[in-house]
């Protein structure tokens, strides 16, 4: 890829739910509150243009679906309140560059952590656990990790916003595009099947 066409690569992935992730403190995956689900069981999802970025590069994929999670009725932390079993992206690119996306690891664990402060209607929440690997044309990279969003209760939507710094890139080999330790911005609006209400009791 030339110098200029690096510089202008931008890495977009919609995971997530929301793309891997592991979390590495408890404030990452659970609260001081205790959390209801309804309905409860089996849920599928769906996303729109979902992005991961990193400093070189941009991957970008046409959409992404969750067709297999879980979620509990209820919780003590709201730790691993919900799974994602199964996930996959569609049409992904960098640069236009094909490049596929797969889940290396399961499940990747859903967190509600506390009632966002300013928006009633929405559930600060994690994801995490999460591991992905990521293949193209001359790259290959893992990313695992946690990110950072909400769920709204409004809309049946789980919202990664793209905030946070727990997803990290390792085993890279990609012309420098995709680098270890290169700190990865997930963004993507995952609209649940089910529309779920997580609430505190």
């Amino acid at each position: 890829m030339h110098k200029l066409a690096r510089r202008a690569a931008v890495v977009t992935f919609a995971v997530g739910a929301a793309i891997g992730l592991a979390a590495t403190s408890a404030s990452a995956t659970a609260s001081s509150y205790s959390w209801t689900v309804t309905p409860s069981g089996s849920y599928t999802a769906a996303a729109t243009a979902p992005t991961l970025t990193v400093p070189f590069a941009t991957l970008v994929c046409d959409s992404s679906s969750v067709s297999s999670g879980t979620l509990q009725a209820t919780s003590a932390t709201g730790a691993g309140i919900g799974n994602i079993n199964a996930i996959s992206f569609t049409n992904c690119n960098v640069g236009g560059i094909p490049f596929t996306v797969t889940m290396k690891a399961t499940p990747w664990k859903i967190n509600a952590i506390q009632p966002n402060a300013s928006n009633a209607q929405w559930v600060d929440a994690t994801v995490s656990t999460i591991s992905a690997h990521i293949a193209g044309t001359g790259c290959n990279a893992d990313f695992t990790g946690s990110v950072k969003g909400h769920y709204a209760n409004d809309t049946g939507s789980l919202v990664i916003d793209g905030t946070g710094n727990g997803l990290v890139a390792s085993n890279a080999s990609c012309l420098g595009l995709i680098n270890n330790g290169d700190v990865a911005s997930f963004s993507a609006s995952y609209l649940v099947n089910t529309h779920p209400l997580i609430k505190t009791p």
